[in-house]
């Protein structure tokens, strides 16, 4: 059976016989010079530069509502690329939690929520201004 230095004491008897040496903390700058003569980089510069991005609105719908297991929220509307004709299905988030969003944000949405985009939310339609977040409680 081979031993490695540590079970078999090699370690140990090294520090008893004084073999051994501790080796003094050092910082890279002692070590090599001055650190920072040695690793500056060069800065480029180009001749154009890139607008800083602008946050785009986004306009969000949240729905609380356990659809069960297996089903998806989808949802029809006008504005925002939605169609009365056919839903998009929302992203399930934690717990109850769906969500649909668009980043352009530049139109009011007019919309109601479909289980399986077959059966509708009961009551009026729900709307959400350009840019905003709306949580919602649909009723089926």
């Amino acid at each position: 059976m081979k031993m490695n230095r540590f079970q078999n004491g090699s370690i140990e008897k090294a520090k008893e016989m004084g073999a051994v040496q501790r080796l003094a903390a050092t910082t890279p700058a002692r070590v090599r010079g001055d650190a920072t003569t040695q690793c500056e980089t060069p800065v480029r510069v180009t001749g154009r530069r890139r607008p800083a991005p602008t946050a785009e609105p986004v306009t969000t719908v949240a729905a609380k509502i356990d659809v069960g297991f297996g089903n998806t929220l989808f949802i029809r509307g006008e504005g925002e690329g939605l169609s009365w004709d056919k839903g998009q299905p929302l992203s399930w988030k934690e717990g109850s939690t769906w969500v649909w969003s668009r980043r352009r944000g530049t139109e009011q949405v007019t919309f109601k929520l479909l289980v399986n985009d077959q059966l509708w939310c009961r009551g009026e339609n729900f709307q959400v201004a350009p840019g905003r977040q709306v949580e919602v409680v649909p009723a089926f």
